[in-house]
Protein backbone atom coordinates (compact mmCIF):
# COMPACT_ATOMS: atom_id res chain seq x y z
CA UNK A 1 0.00 0.00 0.00
CA UNK A 2 1.47 3.35 -1.04
CA UNK A 3 1.33 6.59 0.94
CA UNK A 4 -1.80 7.97 -0.77
CA UNK A 5 -3.66 4.73 -0.13
CA UNK A 6 -2.64 4.87 3.54
CA UNK A 7 -4.07 8.37 3.78
CA UNK A 8 -7.26 7.26 2.07
CA UNK A 9 -7.56 4.29 4.44
CA UNK A 10 -7.30 6.65 7.41
CA UNK A 11 -9.96 8.92 5.91
CA UNK A 12 -12.30 5.97 5.36
CA UNK A 13 -12.00 4.95 9.01
CA UNK A 14 -12.73 8.49 10.13
CA UNK A 15 -15.77 8.98 7.89
CA UNK A 16 -16.90 6.02 5.86
CA UNK A 17 -19.65 7.76 3.91
CA UNK A 18 -20.29 11.37 2.96
CA UNK A 19 -23.84 12.54 2.34
CA UNK A 20 -24.62 14.14 -1.03
CA UNK A 21 -27.99 15.39 -2.31
CA UNK A 22 -28.29 12.33 -4.60
CA UNK A 23 -26.40 9.64 -2.68
CA UNK A 24 -23.49 8.70 -0.41
CA UNK A 25 -19.88 9.19 -1.43
CA UNK A 26 -17.40 6.58 -0.18
CA UNK A 27 -14.40 4.48 -1.17
CA UNK A 28 -14.20 0.78 -1.96
CA UNK A 29 -11.15 -1.45 -2.00
CA UNK A 30 -11.14 -3.25 -5.37
CA UNK A 31 -8.16 -5.34 -6.47
CA UNK A 32 -5.95 -3.65 -3.90
CA UNK A 33 -6.95 -0.15 -5.05
CA UNK A 34 -9.38 2.27 -3.49
CA UNK A 35 -12.05 3.46 -5.89
CA UNK A 36 -14.43 6.38 -5.34
CA UNK A 37 -18.12 5.55 -5.48
CA UNK A 38 -21.44 7.30 -5.08
CA UNK A 39 -24.31 5.02 -4.12
CA UNK A 40 -27.54 6.77 -5.02
CA UNK A 41 -30.32 7.15 -2.48
CA UNK A 42 -32.75 4.25 -2.82
CA UNK A 43 -35.75 6.54 -3.16
CA UNK A 44 -34.19 8.14 -6.24
CA UNK A 45 -33.29 5.03 -8.18
CA UNK A 46 -35.84 4.27 -10.88
CA UNK A 47 -36.08 4.20 -14.65
CA UNK A 48 -36.27 7.99 -15.04
CA UNK A 49 -33.35 8.64 -12.73
CA UNK A 50 -31.21 5.99 -14.45
CA UNK A 51 -31.83 7.52 -17.86
CA UNK A 52 -30.74 10.91 -16.48
CA UNK A 53 -27.47 9.42 -15.17
CA UNK A 54 -26.74 7.73 -18.51
CA UNK A 55 -27.35 10.99 -20.41
CA UNK A 56 -25.01 12.88 -18.14
CA UNK A 57 -22.32 10.22 -18.34
CA UNK A 58 -22.35 10.45 -22.13
CA UNK A 59 -21.91 14.24 -22.09
CA UNK A 60 -19.46 14.11 -19.20
CA UNK A 61 -16.90 12.28 -21.29
CA UNK A 62 -16.58 15.29 -23.61
CA UNK A 63 -15.74 17.78 -20.82
CA UNK A 64 -11.98 18.17 -20.55
CA UNK A 65 -11.90 20.78 -17.79
CA UNK A 66 -9.71 19.58 -14.91
CA UNK A 67 -12.36 20.64 -12.39
CA UNK A 68 -14.90 18.18 -13.81
CA UNK A 69 -15.01 14.75 -12.18
CA UNK A 70 -15.68 11.88 -14.58
CA UNK A 71 -17.59 8.73 -13.73
CA UNK A 72 -18.89 5.41 -15.00
CA UNK A 73 -22.40 4.10 -14.19
CA UNK A 74 -22.81 0.85 -12.22
CA UNK A 75 -25.99 -0.91 -13.29
CA UNK A 76 -28.05 -3.76 -11.97
CA UNK A 77 -31.51 -5.00 -12.97
CA UNK A 78 -31.62 -2.38 -15.69
CA UNK A 79 -31.14 0.56 -13.36
CA UNK A 80 -28.14 2.68 -12.33
CA UNK A 81 -27.65 2.30 -8.60
CA UNK A 82 -24.16 3.83 -8.30
CA UNK A 83 -21.33 5.52 -10.19
CA UNK A 84 -17.58 4.88 -10.04
CA UNK A 85 -15.57 8.11 -10.00
CA UNK A 86 -12.06 8.78 -11.27
CA UNK A 87 -9.10 8.03 -9.00
CA UNK A 88 -8.19 10.67 -6.43
CA UNK A 89 -8.56 11.62 -2.79
CA UNK A 90 -11.66 13.80 -2.80
CA UNK A 91 -13.86 15.23 -0.04
CA UNK A 92 -16.72 17.71 -0.07
CA UNK A 93 -16.19 21.33 0.90
CA UNK A 94 -18.35 20.76 3.93
CA UNK A 95 -16.04 18.03 5.19
CA UNK A 96 -12.90 20.00 4.30
CA UNK A 97 -13.97 23.12 6.21
CA UNK A 98 -15.25 21.10 9.14
CA UNK A 99 -11.89 19.36 9.44
CA UNK A 100 -9.66 22.30 8.39
CA UNK A 101 -11.54 25.59 8.83
CA UNK A 102 -8.31 27.59 8.60
CA UNK A 103 -7.82 26.54 4.99
CA UNK A 104 -9.90 29.51 3.82
CA UNK A 105 -7.22 31.82 5.20
CA UNK A 106 -4.55 30.34 2.94
CA UNK A 107 -3.29 32.74 0.29
CA UNK A 108 -5.45 32.67 -2.86
CA UNK A 109 -7.55 29.70 -1.66
CA UNK A 110 -10.89 31.48 -1.93
CA UNK A 111 -10.02 33.44 -5.07
CA UNK A 112 -8.71 30.37 -6.91
CA UNK A 113 -11.70 28.30 -5.83
CA UNK A 114 -14.13 30.89 -7.18
CA UNK A 115 -12.10 31.41 -10.34
CA UNK A 116 -12.02 27.68 -11.14
CA UNK A 117 -15.73 27.25 -10.44
CA UNK A 118 -16.56 30.21 -12.66
CA UNK A 119 -14.42 28.86 -15.48
CA UNK A 120 -16.04 25.41 -15.43
CA UNK A 121 -19.57 26.74 -14.92
CA UNK A 122 -19.26 29.14 -17.85
CA UNK A 123 -18.10 26.24 -20.02
CA UNK A 124 -21.04 24.12 -18.84
CA UNK A 125 -23.55 26.93 -19.36
CA UNK A 126 -22.36 27.41 -22.92
CA UNK A 127 -23.31 23.75 -23.48
CA UNK A 128 -26.71 24.27 -21.89
CA UNK A 129 -25.68 22.43 -18.70
CA UNK A 130 -26.44 23.95 -15.30
CA UNK A 131 -25.04 22.72 -12.00
CA UNK A 132 -27.91 24.32 -10.02
CA UNK A 133 -26.63 23.37 -6.56
CA UNK A 134 -23.29 24.70 -5.35
CA UNK A 135 -23.96 23.58 -1.79
CA UNK A 136 -20.81 22.73 0.20
CA UNK A 137 -22.16 19.13 0.30
CA UNK A 138 -22.22 19.10 -3.51
CA UNK A 139 -18.86 20.68 -4.37
CA UNK A 140 -15.74 18.54 -4.06
CA UNK A 141 -12.13 19.38 -3.40
CA UNK A 142 -9.05 17.29 -4.04
CA UNK A 143 -7.15 16.89 -0.82
CA UNK A 144 -3.49 17.89 -0.61
CA UNK A 145 -3.89 20.32 -3.53
CA UNK A 146 -7.24 21.76 -2.33
CA UNK A 147 -8.38 22.19 -5.93
CA UNK A 148 -12.12 22.33 -6.57
CA UNK A 149 -14.14 19.65 -8.43
CA UNK A 150 -17.76 19.21 -9.58
CA UNK A 151 -19.55 15.92 -10.16
CA UNK A 152 -23.23 15.57 -11.10
CA UNK A 153 -25.04 18.58 -12.60
CA UNK A 154 -28.59 19.37 -11.60
CA UNK A 155 -30.01 20.24 -15.00
CA UNK A 156 -29.84 16.54 -15.96
CA UNK A 157 -32.21 15.69 -13.11
CA UNK A 158 -34.95 18.31 -13.54
CA UNK A 159 -37.54 15.62 -14.27
CA UNK A 160 -37.24 14.55 -10.62
CA UNK A 161 -38.98 16.14 -7.64
CA UNK A 162 -36.62 19.08 -7.05
CA UNK A 163 -37.73 19.79 -3.51
CA UNK A 164 -37.08 16.16 -2.56
CA UNK A 165 -33.74 16.08 -4.36
CA UNK A 166 -32.42 19.19 -2.60
CA UNK A 167 -34.24 18.67 0.70
CA UNK A 168 -31.26 19.45 2.95
CA UNK A 169 -29.62 22.10 0.81
CA UNK A 170 -32.55 24.25 -0.32
CA UNK A 171 -30.83 27.51 0.66
CA UNK A 172 -28.25 26.94 -2.07
CA UNK A 173 -30.81 26.38 -4.83
CA UNK A 174 -32.62 29.11 -6.77
CA UNK A 175 -36.38 29.42 -6.15
CA UNK A 176 -37.28 28.68 -9.77
CA UNK A 177 -35.39 25.39 -9.55
CA UNK A 178 -37.25 24.23 -6.45
CA UNK A 179 -40.58 25.15 -8.04
CA UNK A 180 -39.80 23.11 -11.15
CA UNK A 181 -39.67 26.11 -13.48
CA UNK A 182 -37.44 26.85 -16.45
CA UNK A 183 -33.79 27.44 -15.56
CA UNK A 184 -30.84 29.15 -17.20
CA UNK A 185 -27.50 30.61 -16.18
CA UNK A 186 -29.16 32.88 -13.61
CA UNK A 187 -29.96 29.82 -11.48
CA UNK A 188 -26.23 29.06 -11.33
CA UNK A 189 -25.55 32.73 -10.50
CA UNK A 190 -27.84 32.39 -7.47
CA UNK A 191 -26.33 29.14 -6.22
CA UNK A 192 -22.72 30.13 -6.84
CA UNK A 193 -23.28 33.40 -4.95
CA UNK A 194 -24.62 31.40 -2.01
CA UNK A 195 -21.46 29.27 -2.14
CA UNK A 196 -19.30 32.42 -2.11
CA UNK A 197 -21.13 33.52 1.04
CA UNK A 198 -20.36 30.12 2.56
CA UNK A 199 -16.65 30.47 1.83
CA UNK A 200 -16.56 33.75 3.75
CA UNK A 201 -18.66 32.42 6.61
CA UNK A 202 -15.81 32.41 9.14
CA UNK A 203 -14.19 35.72 8.18
CA UNK A 204 -17.25 37.66 7.06
CA UNK A 205 -18.27 38.63 3.53
CA UNK A 206 -16.10 41.55 2.31
CA UNK A 207 -18.05 44.79 2.19
CA UNK A 208 -17.30 45.37 -1.49
CA UNK A 209 -18.94 42.04 -2.39
CA UNK A 210 -22.15 42.60 -0.45
CA UNK A 211 -24.02 44.55 -3.17
CA UNK A 212 -22.87 41.98 -5.74
CA UNK A 213 -24.06 39.01 -3.69
CA UNK A 214 -27.31 40.77 -2.87
CA UNK A 215 -28.10 41.20 -6.55
CA UNK A 216 -26.92 37.71 -7.47
CA UNK A 217 -29.20 36.09 -4.87
CA UNK A 218 -32.34 38.03 -5.70
CA UNK A 219 -35.46 35.88 -5.44
CA UNK A 220 -36.51 37.03 -8.91
CA UNK A 221 -34.26 35.66 -11.64
CA UNK A 222 -34.61 38.73 -13.88
CA UNK A 223 -33.08 40.91 -11.17
CA UNK A 224 -29.88 38.85 -10.99
CA UNK A 225 -26.83 39.00 -13.22
CA UNK A 226 -27.61 37.53 -16.61
CA UNK A 227 -24.78 35.02 -16.48
CA UNK A 228 -22.06 33.60 -14.26
CA UNK A 229 -19.50 35.43 -16.36
CA UNK A 230 -21.24 38.75 -15.69
CA UNK A 231 -21.46 37.87 -12.00
CA UNK A 232 -17.73 37.12 -11.86
CA UNK A 233 -16.91 40.37 -13.68
CA UNK A 234 -19.01 42.31 -11.16
CA UNK A 235 -17.12 40.76 -8.24
CA UNK A 236 -13.81 41.68 -9.84
CA UNK A 237 -14.89 45.22 -10.72
CA UNK A 238 -16.27 45.95 -7.27
CA UNK A 239 -13.09 44.60 -5.70
CA UNK A 240 -10.93 46.88 -7.86
CA UNK A 241 -13.22 49.87 -7.25
CA UNK A 242 -13.13 49.21 -3.54
CA UNK A 243 -9.33 49.16 -3.49
CA UNK A 244 -9.25 52.44 -5.42
CA UNK A 245 -11.90 53.97 -3.16
CA UNK A 246 -10.12 52.87 0.00
CA UNK A 247 -6.82 54.24 -1.30
CA UNK A 248 -8.44 57.60 -2.05
CA UNK A 249 -10.25 57.70 1.30
CA UNK A 250 -7.08 56.74 3.12
CA UNK A 251 -5.12 59.42 1.27
CA UNK A 252 -7.71 62.01 2.23
CA UNK A 253 -7.72 60.85 5.83
CA UNK A 254 -3.92 60.90 5.97
CA UNK A 255 -3.87 64.38 4.50
CA UNK A 256 -6.38 65.53 7.09
CA UNK A 257 -4.25 63.94 9.77
CA UNK A 258 -1.21 65.83 8.50
CA UNK A 259 -3.14 69.09 8.56
CA UNK A 260 -4.23 68.32 12.10
CA UNK A 261 -0.63 67.54 13.00
CA UNK A 262 0.57 70.84 11.51
CA UNK A 263 -2.10 72.63 13.47
CA UNK A 264 -0.97 71.30 16.84
CA UNK A 265 2.82 71.32 16.49
CA UNK A 266 3.12 74.95 15.40
CA UNK A 267 3.07 77.78 17.95
CA UNK A 268 -0.41 79.22 18.37
CA UNK A 269 -0.60 82.86 17.21
CA UNK A 270 -3.17 85.32 18.44
CA UNK A 271 -6.76 84.41 17.53
CA UNK A 272 -8.00 85.77 14.20
CA UNK A 273 -11.51 87.07 14.55
CA UNK A 274 -12.78 86.35 11.05
CA UNK A 275 -12.00 82.58 11.34
CA UNK A 276 -15.04 80.88 12.81
CA UNK A 277 -14.20 78.67 15.76
CA UNK A 278 -15.22 75.03 15.40
CA UNK A 279 -16.28 73.26 18.54
CA UNK A 280 -17.78 70.01 17.24
CA UNK A 281 -17.12 67.26 19.81
CA UNK A 282 -15.76 63.93 18.59
CA UNK A 283 -17.58 61.02 20.21
CA UNK A 284 -17.14 57.27 19.95
CA UNK A 285 -20.42 56.73 18.11
CA UNK A 286 -19.26 59.02 15.31
CA UNK A 287 -16.69 56.41 14.36
CA UNK A 288 -19.44 53.87 13.70
CA UNK A 289 -20.92 55.84 10.81
CA UNK A 290 -19.44 56.95 7.49
CA UNK A 291 -21.06 60.37 7.95
CA UNK A 292 -18.91 60.85 11.04
CA UNK A 293 -16.29 62.49 8.81
CA UNK A 294 -18.67 65.38 8.27
CA UNK A 295 -19.11 65.76 12.02
CA UNK A 296 -15.42 65.90 12.85
CA UNK A 297 -14.47 69.52 13.31
CA UNK A 298 -11.42 71.17 11.87
CA UNK A 299 -9.86 70.96 15.32
CA UNK A 300 -9.95 67.15 15.36
CA UNK A 301 -6.58 65.75 16.31
CA UNK A 302 -4.53 63.51 14.02
CA UNK A 303 -5.12 60.43 16.19
CA UNK A 304 -8.90 60.77 15.81
CA UNK A 305 -8.66 61.16 12.05
CA UNK A 306 -6.19 58.28 11.73
CA UNK A 307 -8.51 56.05 13.76
CA UNK A 308 -11.36 57.01 11.48
CA UNK A 309 -9.29 56.10 8.42
CA UNK A 310 -8.52 52.64 9.80
CA UNK A 311 -12.21 51.94 10.40
CA UNK A 312 -13.52 53.11 7.04
CA UNK A 313 -13.17 49.75 5.33
CA UNK A 314 -15.29 48.14 8.05
CA UNK A 315 -18.08 50.71 8.22
CA UNK A 316 -18.78 51.35 4.54
CA UNK A 317 -21.45 49.17 2.93
CA UNK A 318 -21.10 50.76 -0.48
CA UNK A 319 -18.41 52.35 -2.62
CA UNK A 320 -20.82 54.86 -4.07
CA UNK A 321 -20.25 58.43 -2.90
CA UNK A 322 -22.75 60.76 -4.53
CA UNK A 323 -22.00 64.30 -5.65
CA UNK A 324 -23.69 65.83 -2.63
CA UNK A 325 -21.58 63.78 -0.25
CA UNK A 326 -18.40 64.63 -2.14
CA UNK A 327 -19.21 68.34 -1.95
CA UNK A 328 -19.62 67.98 1.80
CA UNK A 329 -16.23 66.28 2.04
CA UNK A 330 -14.62 69.04 0.00
CA UNK A 331 -16.27 71.68 2.18
CA UNK A 332 -14.78 70.03 5.25
CA UNK A 333 -11.35 69.91 3.58
CA UNK A 334 -11.68 73.59 2.67
CA UNK A 335 -12.57 74.44 6.26
CA UNK A 336 -9.42 72.72 7.48
CA UNK A 337 -7.35 74.42 4.76
CA UNK A 338 -8.65 77.82 5.82
CA UNK A 339 -7.94 77.15 9.47
CA UNK A 340 -4.43 75.83 8.89
CA UNK A 341 -3.38 78.39 6.28
CA UNK A 342 -4.61 81.19 8.54
CA UNK A 343 -2.33 79.91 11.30
CA UNK A 344 0.62 79.62 8.93
CA UNK A 345 0.04 82.99 7.25
CA UNK A 346 -0.44 84.76 10.56
CA UNK A 347 2.94 83.51 11.78
CA UNK A 348 4.68 84.50 8.55
CA UNK A 349 3.12 87.95 8.30
CA UNK A 350 3.87 88.64 11.96
CA UNK A 351 7.58 88.36 11.20
CA UNK A 352 7.26 91.28 8.77
CA UNK A 353 4.49 93.51 10.09
CA UNK A 354 5.69 94.25 13.61
CA UNK A 355 7.30 97.35 15.20
CA UNK A 356 10.57 95.55 15.89
CA UNK A 357 11.07 94.78 12.19
CA UNK A 358 10.02 98.19 10.90
CA UNK A 359 13.26 100.05 11.60
CA UNK A 360 14.69 99.55 8.15
CA UNK A 361 13.92 101.40 4.98
CA UNK A 362 11.76 100.56 2.02
CA UNK A 363 14.41 98.44 0.30
CA UNK A 364 14.78 96.20 3.32
CA UNK A 365 11.02 95.95 3.64
CA UNK A 366 10.65 94.94 -0.01
CA UNK A 367 13.25 92.18 0.47
CA UNK A 368 11.45 90.87 3.52
CA UNK A 369 8.12 91.04 1.70
CA UNK A 370 9.50 89.01 -1.21
CA UNK A 371 10.76 86.28 1.12
CA UNK A 372 7.42 86.37 2.92
CA UNK A 373 5.52 85.94 -0.37
CA UNK A 374 7.65 82.97 -1.38
CA UNK A 375 7.12 81.31 2.01
CA UNK A 376 3.37 81.86 1.84
CA UNK A 377 3.31 80.33 -1.64
CA UNK A 378 5.17 77.26 -0.36
CA UNK A 379 2.76 76.83 2.54
CA UNK A 380 -0.20 77.15 0.21
CA UNK A 381 1.24 74.48 -2.11
CA UNK A 382 1.93 72.13 0.79
CA UNK A 383 -1.59 72.42 2.16
CA UNK A 384 -3.10 72.13 -1.33
CA UNK A 385 -1.35 68.81 -1.80
CA UNK A 386 -2.25 67.66 1.71
CA UNK A 387 -5.98 68.43 1.42
CA UNK A 388 -6.42 67.36 -2.24
CA UNK A 389 -8.22 70.60 -3.08
CA UNK A 390 -7.86 72.21 -6.54
CA UNK A 391 -4.94 74.65 -6.65
CA UNK A 392 -7.02 77.51 -8.12
CA UNK A 393 -9.46 77.11 -5.24
CA UNK A 394 -6.78 77.19 -2.56
CA UNK A 395 -5.05 80.12 -4.26
CA UNK A 396 -8.26 82.15 -4.09
CA UNK A 397 -8.77 81.23 -0.42
CA UNK A 398 -5.14 81.97 0.43
CA UNK A 399 -5.33 85.40 -1.24
CA UNK A 400 -8.43 86.30 0.78
CA UNK A 401 -6.77 85.25 4.03
CA UNK A 402 -3.52 87.08 3.26
CA UNK A 403 -5.39 90.29 2.38
CA UNK A 404 -7.44 90.16 5.59
CA UNK A 405 -4.44 89.40 7.78
CA UNK A 406 -2.32 92.09 6.11
CA UNK A 407 -4.96 94.73 6.75
CA UNK A 408 -5.17 93.66 10.37
CA UNK A 409 -1.41 93.77 10.80
CA UNK A 410 -1.16 97.21 9.21
CA UNK A 411 -4.01 98.54 11.30
CA UNK A 412 -2.17 97.47 14.45
CA UNK A 413 0.97 99.41 13.48
CA UNK A 414 1.74 103.10 13.83
CA UNK A 415 -0.12 104.85 11.03
CA UNK A 416 3.12 106.50 9.90
CA UNK A 417 4.72 103.14 9.13
CA UNK A 418 2.27 102.22 6.36
CA UNK A 419 4.03 98.95 5.95
CA UNK A 420 7.62 100.16 6.41
CA UNK A 421 9.57 102.73 8.50
CA UNK A 422 10.19 105.98 6.72
CA UNK A 423 13.73 107.35 6.55
CA UNK A 424 14.62 110.53 8.58
CA UNK A 425 14.80 112.61 5.38
CA UNK A 426 11.31 111.50 4.41
CA UNK A 427 10.03 112.33 7.89
CA UNK A 428 11.61 115.85 7.67
CA UNK A 429 10.02 116.45 4.28
CA UNK A 430 6.68 115.36 5.62
CA UNK A 431 7.00 117.72 8.62
CA UNK A 432 8.01 120.68 6.40
CA UNK A 433 5.04 120.09 4.15
CA UNK A 434 2.69 120.08 7.12
CA UNK A 435 4.23 123.36 8.48
CA UNK A 436 3.75 125.14 5.17
CA UNK A 437 0.11 124.21 5.19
Amino acid sequence: MNYEEMIETRDIRENNKIWLPYGYFHKRLINGKYTNFVEFHDELVDFVFSSCVRAECQDNATIANKCQLHFTPNEGDGEVYAIAIEVGNFVTFEQLLNDMPAVVAQKDFISETIENLVELTCELNERGIYHLCFAPQNVFVKKNSNSVRLLCHGSYYQRLDQEALYERVEEYVAPEVLSGGEVDGRADVYSLAKFVEYLYRSSGLPLELRPVIKKATSEEAEKRYASVREFAAAMKNYHNMWRTGIAAAAALAVSLALVGLFFYVLPSPDPVEFVEKVEDPVTEDMLEDLDALLGIGADADSATIAQFAQQQQYIRDSLKVDDKKMREYEAKAEEIFRKQFTKEADAILSRVYNPERMNGGEKEFVARSQAMTEELARKQAELTEATYLPSDRTQRIASEIIDQLTEQKKAALDKDYMGFKKKPQEEEETTTTKDKK
